[in-house]
């Protein structure tokens, strides 16, 4: 930013991405300094032609943006090492992250090629705009302003032997492990976009139960909603039994991939607990 710019006009420069980190470490309780350089990545994506995360995350689910930006961690993790990551063969790497990007693929290996470019430019959003932008959350999480928390700014590792992943820690995150650990949504939430142009196998999923517990039309839509945000159901298709007795097993096709890609995080199935209901999904294009 260039130096005649206030403090006013950097924070007005970024409404979206204040909005998104205010969501994240105050009412995500993610790490201050990470979800900057995350909030970054995102921002230099859409530098090279990718889609406005940013935008997009503000209508997405708590949990699912707080995957994707435990994605955008593992990123900046190894944009930093001198050791490229393995190649995704079958799966993405950045299954959640690619799921917005509307067709669009996005790997970590694309990102490795690129990633002194990643590393001057998430350093100079975050040094040169978040501390100013952001400041008055980051003293409002922590007590502090950014120049007290002494940030080092993102280095590609030159020494030898000391390589992602074993010099990288794992930064702290809260865990979410699953739809059913996140149970309310924040106001003004609204649903996923619609992936329409997806065949309903990428987005859909099968669950089965017990008919000794069994969980009901309404329950599912309940849960899913919660998680994923109201309306996010396209069909649930229920099994057919006599009135005397219960469905053992569903189908659920979502609007959107994003929700399959949360619940089995690559994955061939997932145990899930819907009211307290244990419940094995699997991906239909699995399965089918």
């Amino acid at each position: 930013m260039a130096d005649n710019f206030t403090s006013e006009d950097i924070k007005n420069a970024y409404p979206d991405g204040r909005v998104l980190y205010r969501r994240l470490v105050r009412d995500s309780g993610r790490e201050i300094v990470i979800t900057m350089q995350a909030i970054a990545l995102w921002i230099f994506l859409e530098g090279m032609g990718f889609p406005n995360l940013v935008q997009k995350l503000l209508k997405t689910h708590e949990m699912v943006v707080n995957k994707i930006l435990d994605e955008a961690a593992h990123c900046i993790r190894w944009v930093q090492s001198v050791t490229p990551p393995a190649p995704a063969v079958n799966l993405s790497d950045m299954p959640l992250t690619e799921g917005l990007m509307g067709g669009m693929r996005i790997n970590l290996m694309l990102l490795y090629r690129n990633r002194m470019n990643v590393i001057t430019k998430v350093n100079k959003t975050v040094f040169g705009s978040f501390a100013i932008a952001f400041d008055d959350m980051i003293q409002e999480v922590s007590g502090m302003n950014f120049p007290q928390l002494n940030v080092l700014p993102l280095v590609q590792d030159l020494h030898e032997g000391l390589t992602y992943p074993n010099h990288y820690p794992e930064q702290a995150a809260p865990a979410v492990d699953a739809p059913s650990a996140y149970s309310s949504v924040l106001p003004n939430h609204t649903a996923l976009d619609k992936d329409a142009h997806l065949p309903e196998t990428k987005r859909a999923i099968f669950c089965t139960f017990t008919r000794e517990y069994p969980v009901h039309r309404n329950e599912l839509e309940s849960f899913f909603e919660r998680s994923f945000g109201e309306g996010c159901i396209e069909k649930i298709t229920m099994q057919q039994v006599p009135d005397n007795e219960h469905s053992s097993w569903a189908s659920i096709i979502f609007h959107s991939e994003i929700p399959v890609l949360a619940i089995m995080q690559g994955k061939e199935t997932e145990a899930i607990s819907v009211n307290g209901k244990h419940v094995w999904a699997g991906s239909l294009e699995r399965n089918g």
